[in-house]
């Protein structure tokens, strides 16, 4: 895979520094501490904070998964599952190398002819919910919380003009003297009454559902876009996204059942790989003795503790694990332990099944 020139910054430094990076390369900056990779900044991650010329790069990076030159394209999928990157860290003996882009990600998965053939249409999530452009941030959030979506289309009259995410809601790019730079919510006077049209992103990609997901693929990685809006027409269909390509891509390609990780906190991401190759390893000991699923592992914080559930399918049959603690280790190795239990304790009740089963036949 390609390795990019990475941007690094060392935590100490105002986070305004980073946001002149991100405005010029549009990827990510890698944050530092003590000369050892810490985590990442992108223009998602600064929308939280209300003064980025105040503020540290330490406090607003995100601990972000990072790659070896050993890994393999499965490996960067895996680590961009992790989160909304766009980028992610090539590290070395503790040094930077640079960073491989989700678009160079993609680009290779086309290349290496990854992408099952099949149309957009049985990939897509539907349908795309929409909102006019003259409606206000107040009305698009409360539209969202009540479908319980994250995007919706924006239109103009019939006309779609443009895409709105719930992380657009959270700072407008604005053009000040011919500079642009970013300005968060929280420097808006009553964003509640601002006008969809100006948060919402006017650059919409689209596709049919007739595509090949392999053309939507490519187009993402050629524009380096995590979604694409699909079109029948005029009418907008729904959504496709990156990361849901990734998860198809990977569920056909993987040895074994995929481990899918939500809600882990930002600051606990950096150990994203270490929580999968956890419950993977367990796993792997029973594959010869069950048909195993798909694995959806959830995690809560709240605040003192962690709260980890881990749903898996065991022979058909749905099974839940939970596990509550106060340090992340300690929950993620009690649901280990119990997943380890659960799977022994049916082992061994198939295996008795079957000896009972052999003896009542020779009787």
């Amino acid at each position: 895979m390609r390795e990019l020139k990475a941007d690094v910054l060392d935590g100490g430094e105002p986070l305004s520094k980073a946001l002149n990076c991100i405005l010029k390369t549009g990827t990510v900056v890698v944050v530092t501490q003590k000369g050892k990779y810490y985590g990442l900044i992108d223009d998602r991650t600064v929308r939280s904070v209300s003064d980025a010329s105040k503020a540290k790069a330490l406090n607003a990076a995100v601990r972000a998964p990072s790659l070896s030159e050993e890994s393999t394209v499965e490996d960067a999928m895996r680590a961009f599952l992790a989160g909304h990157f766009k980028a992610v860290p090539v590290i070395s003996k503790n040094r930077i190398k640079g960073v491989v882009s989700r678009a160079d990600v993609m680009n290779e998965m086309v290349k290496r002819r990854m992408v099952p053939k099949t149309t957009v249409s049985a990939m897509m999530a539907a349908p795309l919910y929409t909102i006019e452009d003259c409606e206000t941030v107040g009305v698009a959030k409360g539209i969202m919380r009540k479908l319980g979506v994250h995007h919706l289309g924006v239109t103009k009259g019939s006309k779609l003009v443009g895409n709105l995410s719930t992380f657009d809601l959270s700072m407008m790019r604005v053009n000040r003297e011919n500079h642009p730079r970013f300005m968060l919510t929280s420097e808006i006077e009553k964003p509640e009454d601002r006008l969809v049209r100006e948060f919402m992103r006017e650059k919409v990609a689209t596709v049919r559902p007739s595509d090949p997901l392999e053309k939507a693929v490519g187009i993402m990685a050629k524009q380096n876009l995590s979604k694409l809006t699909v079109m029948d027409g005029k009418e907008a269909k729904g959504l496709l996204t990156a990361i849901d390509v990734m998860k198809f891509v990977l569920s056909l390609v993987s040895k074994g059942p995929s481990v899918f990780v939500s809600g882990l906190p930002e600051d606990d991401m950096f150990y994203y790989a270490d929580v999968k190759a956890s419950i993977k390893g367990v796993l792997k000991k029973f594959l010869g003795t069950f048909e195993l699923g798909d694995v959806h592992v959830h995690f809560k914080k709240g605040k003192s503790t962690y709260q980890m559930s881990t749903k898996l399918e065991i022979e058909h049959g749905m099974n839940v694990v939970h596990s509550e603690g106060y340090a992340l280790k300690e929950v993620v190795n009690k649901n280990v332990a119990e997943i380890k239990r659960l799977l022994e304790k049916k082992k061994n009740y198939k295996r008795d099944k079957k000896i009972h089963n052999t003896t009542g036949n020779l009787l």
